[in-house]
């Protein structure tokens, strides 16, 4: 009886380790591409008029996502930074928040932008979307840290990462710097997500000092880049 036990334990083990994904394609869809084409997302490309010869002329379209909807208030980058910064559940308080960000930077650039000469007026960006999007951008991180057991140690081992997941960890980085500081009463988490943001913008602030020290880690790690296998 002991080794039936083992024996049904280990299998058991062995089952629940495993992954069990379909692989097989779905047989039905709620659009059928006879009928259904892809929507336009640009905006540019909604201004101009539709070719003679276009099927979205006697065609149906898809309905568009909830992110990709071509105004300019919703944009993709932002939604997914509103997405990483709710807390709780409260989506509508981190949307207001990442909005009100947004709009400091604006008042911010458009101060700047009144007291500047005419060459400086050039080189200042007044769109926030713009400005959000460029901070982001800077703190995405090129290797990531990744725990590795080798003979019962684990080791710290520096792997590649893809661009969508570098996206997500520079959001991550930023909004814990600022629920940090947030916490110890220095000012709203508003007003500490715009200057993180404008600061990143131009390679500066704490984000950008904590991406650095990731890749200092990495490059310290480089040794064990062969247990990445």
């Amino acid at each position: 009886m002991n080794n039936f036990s083992v024996k049904m334990t280990t299998k058991l083990a062995r089952i629940a380790q495993k992954r069990w994904i379909s692989s097989t394609t779905s047989t039905s869809n709620m659009y059928d591409p006879r009928v259904f084409r892809e929507p336009i997302t640009d905006v540019q490309e909604l201004r101009k008029p539709l070719d003679v010869d276009d099927e979205r002329n006697f065609l149906f379209v898809k309905a568009m996502k909830s992110d990709a909807t071509p105004v300019f208030y919703r944009d993709h980058v932002i939604d997914k930074l509103i997405r990483v910064c709710t807390k709780d559940g409260e989506k509508e308080t981190s949307r207001r928040n990442v909005h009100s960000a947004l709009e400091i930077i604006k008042r911010r650039q458009y101060k700047a932008w009144v007291k500047a000469s005419d060459e400086e007026k050039k080189n200042i960006e007044l769109d926030p979307f713009v400005v959000a999007k460029k901070g982001i951008k800077n703190c995405h991180p090129l290797m990531k840290l990744q725990g590795v057991t080798r003979g019962g140690t684990t080791y710290q081992v520096p792997f590649p990462i893809e661009e969508p997941e570098a996206e997500f960890r520079a959001m991550k980085m930023m909004r814990d710097i600022c629920r940090v500081r947030s916490k110890h009463g220095e000012t709203h988490f508003k007003d500490i997500l715009a200057t993180e943001l404008l600061a990143a913008s131009q390679n500066e602030g704490s984000t950008i000092s904590a991406k650095q020290e990731l890749h200092k880690t990495c490059e310290a790690n480089r040794a064990y880049a062969h247990y990445r296998a």
